[in-house]
């Protein structure tokens, strides 16, 4: 069977520790639409999807444009 995705999947490595980002607003990244172009925050805490690596969150400041940081978990 050929893949039909070409999505590099990042596997979660239990040596690295997760973190959550913030906007200036103090909204938590939950994720990106229109095909990666928009990052979208929430203000629900709960909603807040973790990273692991820092290529994420340096694409993550790419995109979302605005300040961001991050809290390690």
């Amino acid at each position: 069977m050929i893949p039909t995705s070409k999505k590099k999947l990042i596997v979660e490595d239990p040596d690295k520790k997760a973190y959550i980002v913030y906007n200036e607003y103090l909204q938590v990244w939950v994720g990106l639409e229109n095909g990666g172009r928009t990052a979208v925050f929430s203000d629900e805490y709960s909603e807040a999807k973790p990273l692991h690596y820092d290529q994420q969150f340096k694409a993550l400041q790419r995109i979302a444009g605005g300040l961001i940081e991050r809290e390690y978990i």
